[in-house]
């Protein structure tokens, strides 16, 4: 440690405060708030403007006789069941309309001017059986086709019932549905009621882990590049060390990164949470983002495994911008480590189908993946003490060994201009750095 301090602690000083005070940053951070804000309250304020689908208007043209059931009472009882439980008139007055036509003319020209979302004709065939037509110039892949479709189908199984004796009461018993739950394997599990707001937490880890990796780790990259560039690191080799330049790179770069980060997930957050007030001020639905109920302990190990993983990635971005002469090539250079990045992303998005997978639990022990599939089991499943502390001691020993590397790729390959950048010179330059 003391040959790391005070000179990586000036290192990583100078680089935040000339990364957070740089205009470029600050509004780049403004601007990024501002759109996550906008992009959470854009369904809200497209309900409030109108802009919005309004709840469908079907028509009905009941041709048929001595019906179980009122086909217009049964099918608005349907699109606004389906409705509700997906949360679009939470709050709001509008509801679907379903009203039998006695003019189908008149309604048929309604639905082609747009007046009516469709108009849906019952007649009965000469067999006895029901039949059913439906205008609407709704794709037939539409949620509103697709319900109505649904109807019709128990309007047909409801008549053939009735017209074999069957009453209405026992019909109802027959097509009653049946006490269903369900549980997990794992008790010590998220429960039924937590797992859909546990998956969504999960897809975020998994993708904020992603693009800090990707976005930041470029920054470090760049950095190192341009300061090769324009010559400034003949300087600043002669007063600290590669190792203490590496450390006071990665440090000051990555916080710089991690605070415009900080910065957008807490406008995430803000909105998120000021998102159902706003709703309902509003008078249109809107739902807040439901939390899981996460243990104590588990806010600190997902944010241990995302800072590690994050340290990981940055040395070896750091590693990498040593290697090339010009920021032009940067990519090329950290091009291996984007695709280890995006192979780790969507293993993750494989994984949250079936989080217990044996699979799964060998690759969240691998360094470079665990921190996207480690946090995303500790959220959908139960994982023991052991293995966590296993998964987090491999990743430490793991930045451990990069910072070693990297630090003897960094001593040479800062003095290194014009050279191509491939596996045999990565290896030169760890053999002859010291």
């Amino acid at each position: 440690m003391t040959g790391l301090l005070p000179n990586a602690f000036h290192v990583a000083r100078r680089e935040y405060f000339v990364r957070v005070r740089s205009r470029t940053f600050v509004i780049s951070t403004v601007l990024l708030a501002v759109a996550v804000v906008a992009v959470v309250f854009l369904p809200t304020l497209f309900q409030a403007s109108g802009f919005v689908d309004e709840p469908p208007d079907i028509a009905l043209d009941v041709q048929a006789d001595d019906l179980p059931s009122d086909p217009a009472v049964a099918l608005q009882q349907l699109l606004t069941l389906a409705q509700a439980a997906g949360g679009e008139i939470v709050g709001r007055s509008a509801r679907p309309t379903v009203s039998t036509t006695q003019d189908p003319a008149a309604a048929t020209q309604a639905v082609r001017d747009g007046e009516l979302d469709g108009m849906l004709t019952i007649r009965r065939s000469a067999e006895g059986d029901l039949t059913f037509e439906y205008l609407s110039t709704q794709n037939p892949m539409s949620a509103t086709h697709q319900l109505v479709t649904q109807a019709a189908v128990s309007f047909a199984i409801s008549d053939r019932l009735a017209r074999s004796g069957i009453t209405a009461a026992e019909s109802q018993a027959i097509f009653r549905p049946p006490a269903f739950s369900t549980t997990t394997p794992d008790p010590d599990g998220p429960t039924q009621d937590d797992y859909g707001a546990a998956l969504l937490l999960a897809y975020l880890v998994v993708i904020f882990t992603f693009m800090a990796v990707l976005t930041y780790g470029n920054w470090v990259a760049q950095s190192v590049a341009e300061e090769k560039s324009n010559r400034v690191m003949e300087l600043l080799i002669t007063a600290a060390t590669p190792r203490q330049l590496l450390t006071g790179k990665v440090l000051g770069t990555g916080a710089a990164g991690l605070t415009q980060y900080l910065a957008t997930v807490a406008a995430l957050g803000i909105g998120l949470l000021a998102n159902e007030p706003v709703s309902a001020l509003l008078g249109v639905g809107g739902t807040g983002f439901p939390l899981p109920a996460l243990d104590a302990w588990m806010l600190p190990a997902l944010g241990t495994f995302f800072l590690l993983g994050f340290i990981l990635y940055s040395v070896l971005y750091a590693a990498a911008g040593s290697m090339v002469s010009r920021s032009e090539d940067v990519q090329q250079a950290v091009g291996p480590l984007i695709f280890l990045s995006m192979a780790g992303y969507f293993v993750s998005f494989g994984a949250l189908n079936e989080p217990d997978a044996g699979w799964v639990a060998t690759l969240s022990l691998v360094p470079f993946f665990s921190p996207y599939l480690m946090p995303m089991r500790m959220l959908l499943t139960s994982v023991g003490a052991a293995e966590i502390l296993v998964a987090l001691a491999i990743l430490v020993l793991t930045v451990i060994a990069a910072i070693w590397v990297a630090a003897r790729i960094y001593s040479a390959g800062v003095l290194m201009y014009g050279q191509r950048v491939g596996l045999r010179t990565i290896l030169r330059a760890t053999r002859v750095s010291r």
